[in-house]
Parts: structure tokens; sequence; C-alpha cells
């Protein structure tokens, strides 16, 4: 018995060597649509050695060669393959013909047979019969306003086991503002397709914001994907055997018309907001002290181009000093577009008594639904101020007065008179131990005394002057950010990198008190590193600069150019509370 089991085993052991060589080349479709990517293979059943493809004359060669081995074991007993197999792609209508692969297996070239396939016009859906997988793209609006925000996603369809997809391209959304919407797992549902049943799952989904106007090309996609099939053959129990192919799929966006926000009815101070929102606008107290301080808050919130829309410009009187605000940003996005809201805060601390009004805040913004502007209006303010001195009539208007400018200070000052009569020293009286002995005694004292003071009077006002500049770093930053914003919705990146990087350097130069010829990047991060600054905000302060150097020479799109000036923003607003 055991003989007997021994002589099966070398058999089948041995049935690998002593099977004849097989070397077949195979395409998975021999009619394929214009465009369409198709596999070619090249197998052979037994070790080679020195492959040499053919040259592919007139189709694109994607990918390849990928090379495979595989062994399994059925009713004949243990086979071998190794596997060669390209990518390929036809931008002409035709047939065409692979020519032959040479392989060398044990010293001996073998070659395949030539493979004809036709390229033809590709077929719908409808034509080719149900798919066992697909991927289709779309929109939730085909028609919208400029700044007017739409949802859109690739969704997958199958019906056999698949597994982890590749994306070999994606569009680049040119002329769109785009904001993924995270996907903490892709779920899974069922869907009836032209009476098929198949699995869908949404693999992208995101929001789209059109900047410009007229007809619209988001792009296409192309992604790979392996599928699980059955083959023809089956294992030594008699199951049929599944195998794995990885299947090319591509889906391109329908056509978006943008229409041009109506010039008829449009407010002058129309800032960009499309949707519908809501405005709120409230002040802390109507009723202060001199010495007291007050709060103006503004909000706008609702569904719309929120991440874009301006918050409304607000007059306050000469009477108040203004702080620089605190502006709060909260949005999501999902199905329903993009909502969120955004608001402002404002600090005021009144310098005169009096009574003084704000006007009505106002805010504007374009409905696509009802197709026309919006215009939202807030009560006026008025705020009552207790004690102090009434604002001058030229301070009201915001001009001061040429007396008031040129007021001279006399306090402490006197007018020293020449004494007409002299005091003369009488004969015999002492010198030592006189009023002038002492007064002449105690003059180098009273010379030293001074100059100390001069000396630590001089060094506090230098030391107010570098925390005045210190105060200002961050109202100068500001400064030089808005002129990079205007750089950027004239969509001029070299400047705006280039103002945006002298915003940072800036900045840091006053905060920090350093020269422009030490302010290297080495330098700024030991600086911050010593100041103890989160070492997040260190990085991306970096991050920035680097970003600054690399787009003036490269390129940006405008979406990154955005998001660069909006983390600006939050990372000098951050390191401003922790220096």
């Amino acid at each position: 018995m055991k003989y007997f089991l021994s002589i099966v085993s070398f058999l089948l052991l041995g049935s690998t060597s002593l099977a004849q060589v097989s070397f077949k080349a195979s395409v998975n479709q021999k009619e394929v649509g214009l465009g369409e990517r198709f596999v070619v293979e090249f197998k052979v059943n037994q070790q080679g050695e020195d492959f040499k493809a053919p040259p592919f004359h007139g189709l694109q060669v994607l990918s390849g060669p990928n090379t495979s081995v595989s062994t399994f074991m059925d009713n004949t007993g243990t086979r071998f393959n190794l596997t060669y197999s390209y990518m390929l792609r036809a931008s002409k209508l035709g047939e065409y013909t692979i020519d032959p692969a040479f392989i060398k297996v044990e010293g001996r070239t073998y070659r395949t047979e030539p493979i004809t396939i036709k390229v033809v016009e590709k077929k719908s859906q409808a034509q080719e019969g149900p798919k066992d997988v697909f991927l289709k793209a779309y929109v939730s609006d085909r028609k919208v306003y400029q700044g007017e925000p739409f949802y859109a996603n690739y969704r997958l369809y199958f019906r056999n086991e698949v597994f982890q997809h590749s994306f070999q391209e994606e569009p680049d959304f040119t002329g769109f503002y785009k904001e993924f919407i995270e996907q903490n797992r892709i779920e899974t549902q069922e869907e009836y397709v032209n009476g098929n049943r198949y699995y869908s799952a949404d693999l992208r989904k995101m929001v789209l914001i059109p900047q410009q106007t007229g007809k619209m090309e988001i792009g296409s996609i192309q992604m790979t994907i392996p599928v699980r099939v059955p083959s023809r053959q089956r294992d030594i129990f008699g199951f049929r055997v599944n195998r794995t192919e990885n299947r090319d799929l591509s889906a391109t966006f329908p056509t978006i018309e943008v229409l041009p926000l109506p010039s008829k009815g449009r407010p002058t101070n129309f800032s960009g907001a499309v949707g519908q929102f809501s405005l709120q606008a409230e002040i802390s107290e109507d009723e202060i002290d001199t010495d007291g301080s007050l709060s103006l808050r503004v909000k706008i919130e609702g569904t719309g181009n929120i991440k874009l829309a301006e918050l409304p410009k607000i007059e306050f009187p000469n009477a108040f000093e203004v702080f620089d605000p605190e502006i709060k940003e909260n949005s999501s996005v999902g199905t329903y577009g993009m909502r969120g809201s955004k608001t402002i805060e404002y600090l005021l601390v009144p310098r005169y008594g009096g009574e003084y009004k704000i006007d009505p805040i106002e805010f504007s913004y374009f409905d696509p639904k009802q197709e026309k502007y919006i215009r939202l209006q807030s009560d006026a303010f008025s705020i009552k101020v207790n004690g102090g001195t009434l604002a001058p009539q030229e301070k009201q208007s915001g001009i001061m007065s040429p007396k008031e400018s040129e007021q001279v200070d006399f306090i402490n000052k006197e007018i020293l008179f020449i004494k007409t009569k002299a005091n003369w020293h009488k004969i015999g009286e002492q010198f030592l131990g006189s009023a002038l002995f002492w007064s002449l005694f105690s003059l180098p004292f009273l010379i030293a005394l001074g100059s100390l003071f001069f000396w630590y009077r001089k060094r506090k006002e230098s030391e107010q002057g570098d925390l005045l500049k210190v105060q200002r770093a961050a109202k100068v930053a500001r400064k030089r950010l808005s002129k990079a914003q205007k750089a950027l919705k004239e969509n001029q990146p070299e400047v705006f990198y280039s103002e945006l990087e002298t915003a940072i350097l800036g900045y840091f130069e006053d905060k920090l008190k350093l020269s422009k010829s030490n302010l290297t990047k080495d330098e700024l991060e030991a600086q911050l590193q010593a100041r103890n600054v989160d070492a997040s905000l260190i990085g991306k302060v970096m991050k920035l600069l680097q970003q600054s150097e690399l787009a003036r020479f490269t390129g940006l799109k405008a979406e990154a150019a955005r998001n660069d000036y909006e983390e600006t923003a939050q990372v000098l607003t951050e390191i401003e509370k922790q220096l």
C-alpha cells in the first residue's frame, strides 16, 4: 500500500515537469470600445526566461509587463502558470494585430500566435448587456448659478465580490471649489439598474462650488478594481475554481451649465453669498460708563457657500476705540450641499461721554431658488455713555481740529525772573559749611542721580516702544494678509504667495524683535521653540513658508491658495494667543 501511494505521489509531483510546454496569448475582450482599456496576457505553464513582448503597434501601453505566478491542483495534478500582462488602449477605430511574444523554456524558444482585436464605437450599457461591475459619476444639479454649491459622487455597482480599488485618474476640478465629505467607512446598498440587481457603494462624496460661468466639464475618473469571477476550471472535488481579474473602469461627470448671477437688482454691498441665510446682530450693553466696555456680535447662518461669504462691514462712531474682532467659522458639507455660520465680535471702549448711534447692519445674498437677491438688515443700535467729556464736533465727524491738534501742555512749567539785587558775601564769613559749600558739594551727586533717572526713563520708553511694536504685530500681519487676500481674489498667485510670505515673516520680525538679516527659517523655528510655542503650530508655519516658496515657481490651484490663506490666518491667531 505504501509503495502504491509513493508511486502516486511521485506521479503527481512530477506531472508539472513532464507536461508539455504551453505558451499562449489572450485578451479579455476581442471587441473593445474606443478609448476603453483592455488587458492582453501571455501565459506559460513552465518556468521561463528572456521574455520578449510584441511592439503593440497603434496601441497605447498604460501599464506592464505585470508579472504573476500561480499554482493550483485539479484532478490531473499540480499545475503552474507564469503570466505577463499589459493594459492597453486604442485611440482610433479599426482592427489591430498583436504580434507574437517570445520566451525561452529550458533553452528552447517558444512563441504565441498573433491576436486580432477590433476597436468600435463605445457601446451603451443597454446594448452590451448587464456588466458584473461598472462605475457612474453623479451630480445633484446640472444647471446651477455661479457660487451655488451642489453635491457630486462616484458610485461603484457590482454583482460579484470586489476588492480594494485604486484610482488611476481623477478630475482636477478646474474652476470649482471642492470639499470632500468625510466617510468613516464605505457603505453598500442594493439597487436595481435596468432590471438587474446590484450592490452599490459611493467611493467619493463631495460638494462643488463653481467659480466660473458657462458650460463646465468636471472631468473623468479612471480606476482599477480586482473582481472575483468564476472560471471554467474545477478543483479536485469538482467545485468551480474562482479567479481574480483586474477590471478597468471609467466614468465621466455630466456637463454643468453655470449661470451668471443677474446684474439686475444686485445690491451695492453684495459680496458673493449664494444660498439661503439669516442675519443676527446684538450688543451686550446699551448704556455704559466711560471706564467700561461693550461688545457687538454679528452672525450670518444658513445653507449655501458660507465658507466663501464675506461678513458685513460696520461703521462705528469715532467716539469708540474698536479692537481687532474675533471671527468664528463653522461649516459642514453633505448631500444637502454646504451649511454653517460665521460670527464676528467687536470689543468697543468709549473715549467720550454722550449718546451715539450705530447704523443698521446690512447683508445681501442671492437666493437661487427664488432667483433674486435678498437684503437683510438689523435694527440700529443706540448707546449711552455716562461720564467723561463730550466728544468735539470735529471728532464726531472723524476730523480733529487744528486747535486741538496743536495744544501745548504747560503743566509743571514756570517762568523764571532775573534777580536785579546782588547777594554779596560779607568779609569774615566762612565758606566751609556755608549754603554755597553744601550746594557745590551736592552738585556731582545730583548730576549722577539725574543721569541715572534719564537712563531709566529712556529704557522705559524703549521697552514701551518694543511693547507697542509687539502689540502692533498681529494687526500688521492682518493688514498684510489683506493684501494677499486681494491678490487671491484677482487671481494673481505669484503676488498672493509673495504677500503671504511677507505677512508671515513681517509678523515674526515685529513680534520676536528679530532683524531681517537674522530672520531665516531655521532661526525662526529655534526662536519659536525657545518660547514654547506648540510644535504643531511651528510645523504649520514652516510648511506655509515652504509652500509659498515652491508655489512661486511651480504654481498652485486657486483652491490650494485659498486653503493656505485660511490656514495662515488661523495659525497666526493661535500663535498670537501663545506669545
